[in-house]
């Protein structure tokens, strides 16, 4: 994800409860709505990964659907995105909402100067994968929370969308970027973009929008809208 914005982002870092205070409160419009969309899927609908992932999800689906209507996103784009982030939740140590992800070691950045997170190692927290780096939510918030983190993540994504909707994106590949975004951030999904390059070309697999879809289309096949 790109380094936040810190006038925006600084929002994160007021918890109220299990209401997460987000930047985008601030920005999307309460009457923008969505229009439903069916995604294709390459998946058997009986795939037995997906299957498990599936049996993990439905245990968070209120909170898939709460935020999906509060960030005017569909409940299936939530849940391919969990699956692809943490297969909600079955690829972290620990397994679970509160296991970690990315242990890859990196040089510092963002706010880190140390070699590993001084809490330990693993950079992606939670069932979204929120970056220690450049999230103040995975340094200090709730991330354990399987709603706080859902919720974050479903803040991040109508925060990316409204940025791309103010650089002039408007057509049908807003959604993939948006998604893109989550994954590479604004910068290079933009930048990626302007120069006639696949939506995905910065993203880690370089198929990140497009295998969230397609997972998406799976979980509709569930009954997922």
């Amino acid at each position: 994800m790109d380094k936040p914005n810190s006038p925006v982002f600084n929002f994160f870092r007021k918890i109220l409860g299990r209401q997460v205070i987000t930047p985008v409160e601030q920005h999307v419009p309460l009457n923008e709505g969505i229009q439903f969309q069916r995604f294709e899927t390459t998946y058997p609908k009986q795939y037995p990964p997906l299957i498990d992932q599936l049996r993990e999800a439905l245990k968070y689906r209120s909170f898939i659907e709460e935020a999906a209507k509060g960030y005017y996103l569909q409940p299936s784009v939530i849940a391919g995105m969990g699956s692809r982030e943490s297969a909600w939740g079955l690829t972290l140590k620990p397994l679970g909402p509160g296991g970690r992800g990315d242990f890859a070691k990196r040089l510092p950045r963002g706010n880190r100067t140390t070699p590993e997170p001084p809490d330990g190692p693993g950079y992606g927290r939670g069932l979204m994968q929120i970056d220690y780096d450049w999230h103040e939510f995975a340094r200090t918030g709730r991330w354990q929370s399987p709603r706080e983190n859902i919720f974050y993540a479903g803040s991040l994504l109508a925060n990316f969308r409204e940025e791309l909707k103010k650089k002039g994106m408007r057509n049908h590949l807003l959604l993939r970027a948006t998604l893109a975004a989550y994954n590479g951030g604004v910068t290079a999904t933009w930048n990626a973009y302007q120069e006639g390059l696949d939506i995905d070309a910065n993203t880690t697999g370089k198929d990140y929008s497009k295998e969230v879809l397609n997972r998406s289309g799976w979980f509709q096949l569930h009954g997922w809208q």
